[in-house]
């Protein structure tokens, strides 16, 4: 999966339910096949690329994946 500025501005049109949908999804793919670190690397990749907003919004994206 690669990453720039313009997927993650693409992504960032999202509403919040459509994102957690999609990212929860990729979760559950990178689970069951067994690569799971993937999206913690995502994560990193990703990070520096997000303004301040767009980072609060992954953080409370994950924060609701994690509570499912």
């Amino acid at each position: 999966m690669e990453f720039n500025q313009k997927t993650i501005d693409q992504l960032s049109q999202l509403n919040d339910d459509e994102l957690t949908t999609l990212l929860a999804e990729q979760i559950r793919i990178k689970k069951a096949n067994g690569t799971l670190g993937d999206v913690e690397k995502m994560v990193k990749l990703i990070g520096p690329m997000l303004n301040r907003e767009q980072r609060n919004r992954l953080i409370k994206i994950i924060q609701s994946i994690k509570n499912q």
